[in-house]
């Protein structure tokens, strides 16, 4: 009895690192390598634990490793708790994304002030990732810290608006905030087009409601000023 337990033991271990190799493999079709995603996922109570051995080895391939730590996020619990955080000051950029990423998906405003710290992180597509994250957990209190993101330096490279910075908007407007208003006020006005573009969205998204009807860009952004101005 305890060799067979033994056996179905090893079994189900061998489906983790199959598994990861499999939805880590880009050559692999999209379906295919979605469905190993999500047999990690549905992983038992042991899997879980054998998979955040993968998310926090450095010597395992870092495709893999970003597989394992999306997979925590998914599956959240205390695992996931004890384990991403720690990921948010990893050496390697794309983990540090990946974990990011990973606690966006958990949702707990527990992790609002790490996630805040990363919209300085030194590159772009981790704070990109952070931004995305702290939208998607809907805590106000980062609305401050998304502000001083907007208008950092660190966003601009040669005076030209970097991409990030759009992200940072759609997190405003996805934290559904009223607090956000004055914010979006200011990036309404914003020489860079796609941010005035996603201020627009977010407005919209926290009101719930557009002035596009019969409207120009430029129309809809001065009813936008109008109608905040009015709440302010």
């Amino acid at each position: 009895m305890l060799y067979f337990l033994i056996v179905v033991f090893s079994i189900v271990l061998a489906d983790v690192p199959s598994d990861l190799q499999m939805a880590a493999d880009e050559n692999l079709p999209q379906h295919v390598r979605e469905q190993a995603f999500s047999r990690l996922v549905s992983a038992d109570a042991t899997d879980k634990e054998y998979i955040a051995e993968f998310a926090v080895d450095s010597e395992t391939d870092f495709r893999e490793r970003w597989i394992a730590i999306r997979v925590l996020g998914q599956i959240r619990g205390k695992t996931a708790k004890q384990v991403l955080p720690n990921l948010l000051k990893d050496q390697q950029p794309a983990i540090r994304t990946a974990a990011a990423s990973a606690l966006g998906d958990v949702g707990s405003w527990d992790y609002s002030g790490s996630l805040a710290e990363l919209l300085q992180d030194k590159t772009v597509v981790v704070r990109a990732a952070a931004a995305e994250a702290l939208g998607k957990i809907g805590d106000p209190s980062v609305i401050p810290q998304l502000e001083l993101a907007i208008s950092s330096k660190q966003n601009y490279y040669r005076g030209k608006s970097l991409w990030v910075r759009k992200h940072y908007v759609f997190s405003l407007g996805n934290i559904k905030h009223r607090h956000a208003y004055p914010v979006l006020l200011k990036t309404l006005d914003d020489k860079d087009e796609e941010v005035v573009a996603a201020s627009l969205a977010a407005l919209e998204t926290i009101a719930g409601f557009n002035f596009e009807q019969g409207r120009t860009k430029a129309k809809q952004i001065e009813a936008w000023r109008r109608w905040i101005n009015q709440r302010l």
